[in-house]
């Protein structure tokens, strides 16, 4: 008696490990891949699947907070203003007139020495600053006109991006973003290609990416089109889409690298493609 006792809980036991066993391994194939997709994304090629288009650009636009992080550099940098940081709000500006227009605006000026950085500082002045004095000499129909920018330093490379939301007259809302790379120890410019190459990741690959974030894209504003919406359309196989050819891109707080495409640079429009390596 003792001994069947003993074997139907020998034969309890073995069906609870199996069991628990099995679990085990249906949780390690689906959740565990599941946790890893995204990791292993890049170097397949694929597309962002867990972490969706929409919120890689909603993390690239909670960015923008006026401010450079660390605010503190330990390395050497010639400043041209040393009592302020590598970068600083140069100009801000909220005010609205009513009839002519509505700022909130935040420019940002590097406070770096050196003829690469003095062209950085005159390209936010063309393209940004030179708008809002348009503005206030009353030129234009009335416009809203928001920018702010971020700046982050990651092993000796400063990265700056400017984003504007501009609403002029009856226009289409546009959204331009201006983007500044900066080796803070070779005094030289950063290409995309150098970030990639640093971080030992192979170009195809986030190439393919790329292409799948785009043409999914595409897809998406295909279908609203035919719904009857006005949207953006974008070419899969434009050129700008190539690695040599990508000038928008800034590394994040934790050196993540974003590649941004904003269409409203060169259009009427606020559509922006954002990808996250």
């Amino acid at each position: 008696m003792e001994a069947k006792v003993v074997r139907y809980v020998l034969y309890t036991v073995i069906i609870i490990i199996c069991v628990v066993s099995i679990g085990i391994g249906v949780y390690a194939q689906f959740f565990r891949k599941e946790a890893t997709s995204y990791e292993n994304d890049i170097s397949a090629g694929g597309n962002q699947n867990l972490v969706t288009s929409q919120d890689v650009k909603q993390s690239f636009l909670d960015l923008f907070t006026n401010e450079i992080k660390p605010s503190v550099y330990s390395g050497q940098v010639q400043k041209v203003d040393n009592s302020r940081d590598i970068v600083y709000t140069a100009y801000s500006n909220t005010t609205t007139v009513e009839g002519q227009y509505s700022l909130d605006v935040n420019i940002p000026f590097i406070n770096i020495q050196g003829e690469i950085v003095d062209g950085y500082n005159n390209i936010s002045q063309t393209v940004f600053a030179d708008k809002i004095s348009s503005l206030m000499a009353g030129t234009s129909a009335f416009t809203i006109y928001n920018l702010d920018y971020t700046a982050y330093i990651n092993n000796d490379i400063l990265s700056v991006a400017i984003m504007a939301t501009i609403k002029e007259g009856d226009n289409p809302q546009r959204i331009m973003v201006q983007t500044y790379n900066y080796n803070l120890v070779t005094g030289q410019n950063v290409t995309v290609k150098d970030i990639l190459n640093n971080r030992g990741i192979e170009e195809n690959a986030v190439e393919n990416r790329i292409e799948n974030t785009i043409k999914r894209a595409s897809e998406d504003a295909a279908q609203m089109a035919q719904s009857g919406y006005q949207v953006y359309q974008r070419n899969p196989e434009d050129e700008m889409y190539k690695i040599e050819n990508i000038q928008t891109f800034i590394e994040g707080p934790d050196g993540e690298l974003y590649i941004i495409f904003a269409y409203g640079n060169n259009n009427y429009t606020s559509e922006m493609d954002v990808i996250q390596i």
